[in-house]
């Protein structure tokens, strides 16, 4: 028969008392990490750290970068937005320029619209805006819109043969296509022969 807490002897009451002190039975257990160790967790945490920090700036970096891109991305679309709504008031002037109504117009008055048409021409110019002659070269659907196609014997096909509104461009990439007529094969007609 077991014997009662009361009468157990005294060690085996506080074994399972977790406020009294454990006496060593395991030499393993009690012993304290080594500086040896402590110093290694110490450089691999370290390592941990710095990798993370280095992670952290390199997505700050990229980050000031894909932000700066998309900047002057928005800067450059805004500008060709605004440079564009000048080239259709250009445009604009130069059908106004080549009307038959001008013939009896006051000729201090015309010079000063075609001196407003060329210092528009000039603006845009600064801004890095050129435009481009299509006439007589082959349709490229990248620099042209092509609005009228018409048959030509003199022309071979897919040539620009008549631009209805000049196209332009900013360091070599089409901002606004030119509006073209292209030539197209004449149709053959049929022969009348009877008999």
């Amino acid at each position: 028969m077991p014997e009662p807490d009361s009468q157990r002897p005294e060690e085996d009451q506080h074994e399972g008392d977790p406020t009294e002190p454990r006496q060593a039975t395991d030499s393993c257990d009690d012993a304290e990490p080594s500086p040896d160790s402590e110093l290694a967790e110490a450089l691999r945490e370290k390592e941990q750290f710095k990798r993370l920090a280095q992670r952290a700036q390199a997505d700050l970096v990229n980050y000031r970068r894909r932000v700066e891109s998309e900047q002057e991305s928005s800067r450059l679309r805004n500008q060709q937005r605004i440079v564009l709504r000048f080239a259709d008031v250009i445009d604009q002037l130069e059908t106004a320029l080549k009307s038959d109504a001008l013939e009896n117009a006051d000729s201090g008055w015309l010079e000063g619209i075609m001196v407003i048409q060329k210092n528009f021409v000039n603006a845009i110019a600064a801004e890095g805006f050129a435009r481009f002659s299509s006439v007589g070269e082959e349709f490229d659907p990248r620099r042209h819109e092509a609005v009228i196609s018409s048959p030509s014997a003199d022309h071979e096909p897919n040539t620009v043969i008549a631009e209805h509104r000049p196209g332009y461009t900013q360091h070599d990439e089409v901002v606004r296509p030119a509006q073209v007529e292209i030539a197209i094969a004449p149709t053959a007609e049929p022969d009348d022969e009877s008999g």
